[in-house]
C-alpha cells in the first residue's frame, strides 16, 4: 500500500500535537512548564519523528523502539523538565496515559466528524482539559469530607459533612457560626419536628446567595455535634443549625455543610 506523506505538513502537526500532550500531562502530574520549553521540546519531538520516517532505518522492532521511545524521552527531560532517573520514568508513564487518552478522543471525534487535525486535536485537548479539572475538583471534594455525628435529646445519628471555607453563615444575635443541614436529615431530630408543630422556638438565619438578594433559613440549636476530621475529632456544644429546604448534594455526597469555625482544631466549651 503507497501513502503520500507531506513532511512540513507532519512536521506542524505532530509540533502541536506534541504542545497538547505535554500541556496534559503536565495537568496530569500537577507540575507547571512553560510555553518556551515546551515550544521548544515539541519542535524537537516533531522533527525526530520526521526524521524517523524520512531516513526509513530499518524496518522491524528496533525503528518501532526507536520512533516509540526517543520522542517520549525528549519530551520527559527536555518538555517537562525532569531530572532522575525516577522522575523520568514517571513523567514517561503519565505520558503514556496522555497519549492514550489523545489517541481515544480524537478516534471518537473522527468516528462523529471528520474535521482537520488541527482542530481535531484542539478538541481532544479541551475535552481532556475538562475531564482532568472535573477529576481535581471531585479529589477535592474528598479532601474536605468529615464524618459528622448529630446529638439531641438521647439520640445519635451520624451523616457525611462538607467543610465549606465559603460558608460564612452566622446567627444575627450572638455571632455565632452555622452549619447548614438538609430538611430531610432536620426531620429525624425529634426538637425540630416540634418547632414545626407549634411553628415556634427557631431562629432566623439571614443569607446571601447568587441569583437570590436576600432570604433566610429556620435555624435551631441542638445539644450537640461531632466532626471527625483528618483523624481527629472535633465536639462542638450546642451548635447553630441552619436547615435547607434545597438539597445541598445533587449526588448525596454529603447531607450538612460544615462552617469552617466549626471544624477548628478547638473544643468549644
Amino acid at each position: 500500500m503507497y501513502y503520500e506523506i507531506y513532511i512540513d505538513q507532519l512536521f506542524i502537526e505532530n509540533i502541536l500535537i506534541f504542545v497538547l500532550l505535554l500541556k496534559v500531562c503536565g495537568k496530569l502530574m500537577n507540575i507547571t512548564v512553560s510555553w518556551k520549553r515546551i515550544w521548544l521540546t515539541s519542535g524537537i519531538g516533531a522533527a525526530a519523528l520526521c526524521a524517523v520516517i524520512f531516513f526509513r532505518p530499518e524496518k522491524g522492532w528496533v525503528r518501532d523502539i526507536v520512533s516509540a521511545l526517543v520522542p517520549i524521552m525528549l519530551a520527559a527531560m527536555l518538555g517537562l523538565g525532569i531530572h532522575g532517573w525516577r522522575m523520568v520514568l514517571r513523567s514517561v508513564f503519565f505520558l503514556l496515559i496522555a497519549t492514550a487518552l489523545f489517541a481515544g478522543i480524537f478516534q471518537i471525534i473522527f468516528s462523529i466528524w471528520e474535521p482537520p487535525v488541527l482542530l481535531a486535536a484542539a478538541l481532544t485537548y479541551t475535552v481532556i482539559d475538562i475531564l482532568v479539572v472535573r477529576r481535581r475538583q471531585c479529589m477535592a471534594l474528598e479532601g474536605y469530607r468529615a464524618e459528622i455525628t448529630l446529638e439531641d435529646q438521647g439520640s445519635r445519628w451520624k451523616l457525611t459533612g462538607l467543610i465549606d471555607t465559603g460558608n460564612h453563615l452566622t446567627e444575627p444575635l450572638t455571632g455565632r457560626p452555622v452549619s447548614i443541614l438538609e430538611w430531610r436529615e432536620a426531620e429525624k431530630i425529634e426538637r425540630f419536628c416540634q418547632i414545626q408543630k407549634e411553628e415556634n422556638g427557631y431562629l432566623y438565619i439571614p443569607y446571601h446567595a447568587i441569583g437570590t438578594e436576600h432570604g433566610w433559613m429556620m435555624g435551631i440549636v441542638i445539644d450537640a455535634m461531632q466532626i471527625n476530621y483528618e483523624g481527629e475529632e472535633i465536639r462542638i456544644l450546642h451548635p447553630v443549625l441552619a436547615v435547607s429546604r434545597e438539597k445541598l448534594s445533587t449526588d448525596g455526597r454529603y447531607q450538612i455543610i460544615i462552617n469552617p469555625l466549626h471544624a477548628m482544631r478547638q473544643k468549644e466549651k
